[in-house]
């Protein structure tokens, strides 16, 4: 890990420093999932009926995919 000052932090073996910037690399792809979720959601479809659910849906799916991105959580809990 890289300290403040730029320098490796000598204690951390590499193995570790992979593992965290996999979990953040993981991290970053389910917010950026969640995101696109959300926009898809927000967009005024010429196509949508009045009432349409999609918004709520699009919000559900995006907070499932937030959740099950934790690090130490497993699916279905």
């Amino acid at each position: 890990m890289t300290e403040q000052t730029g320098q490796r932090n000598p204690e951390m073996p590499v193995a570790a420093l992979q593992e965290r910037v996999r979990v953040l690399e993981e991290r970053v792809t389910a917010v950026a999932e969640a995101a696109r979720l959300l926009a898809h959601g927000l967009e005024d479809l010429p196509t949508a009926k009045p009432g349409d659910r999609s918004t709520a849906e699009a919000a559900r799916r995006a907070h499932e995919l937030l959740l099950m991105a934790e690090p130490g959580r497993t699916p279905g809990h």
